[in-house]
């Protein structure tokens, strides 16, 4: 039988413990209060802001067409046929919010979690991406995710970690985060089963995007 170490399985304990306090949601979006949402607008303002936080947006790449398909209490769009990363990278077909402190403060990122809804011909893989300048884009986690489920409330997903990434620890309010979801693989050009978004939130408000992290003031 395995000895357990107990002293040693006590201290990553405590270690975890202590270095996940004071994290809590800093950005978050909601779709249904105070009224709910088509699922078509251009933007999104996040519902929920730290306030030593500026405002951040939700928005969508050219390649994201709102306007062909809704979805009532969600965020979606209708994406083209693209096959491959690249492609969808190539053609914008991605969502986008940034994180920025305010002056005087620094901001560090943890999570990410999301519902997010796919229709059968949709794109249904997906990879989260961050970056400093808005043009150099690094790949979140180890490898893509694929969306299975077809529930028309959408499907939440795995919680996406970013406490790794050192460039998203303690950054000040000269720089902007921004965090991109790419998305692919939809299977038709035609037909309205092609929308791929964040779901939708129940009526007492419940969020479909939400961002953890730790907002403090600069020493």
């Amino acid at each position: 039988m395995k000895k357990i170490n107990f002293g040693k399985a006590f201290m990553i304990g405590l270690f975890t413990l202590i270095s996940s306090a004071g994290y809590s949601q800093v950005a978050a979006w909601q779709f249904s209060l105070p009224e709910p949402s088509k699922g078509q607008d251009v933007t999104a303002k996040a519902t929920t802001i730290d306030p030593n936080l500026e405002q951040s947006v939700l928005t969508r790449g050219a390649a994201a067409d709102p306007k062909k398909q809704g979805n009532t209490r969600g965020f979606s769009a209708t994406f083209p046929v693209n096959t491959t990363k690249e492609e969808s990278k190539k053609s914008n077909a991605y969502y986008q919010f940034t994180v920025q402190a305010k002056k005087g403060f620094k901001v560090s990122l943890t999570s990410i979690d999301a519902v997010l809804r796919r229709q059968l011909q949709s794109p249904y893989v997906y990879r989260w991406m961050y970056s400093l300048d808005g043009q150099d884009f690094t790949e979140i986690g180890k490898a893509d995710i694929t969306v299975e489920d077809l529930n028309n409330n959408g499907a939440k997903q795995p919680s996406v970690s970013l406490a790794q990434y050192k460039e998203l620890q303690d950054v000040s309010s000269s720089k902007i985060i921004t965090i991109r979801i790419y998305t692919w693989g939809a299977t038709a050009n035609t037909g309205d089963q092609r929308s791929f978004g964040f779901g939708k939130s129940n009526m007492k408000g419940s969020n479909v995007l939400a961002v953890k992290g730790l907002v403090s003031p600069v020493n």
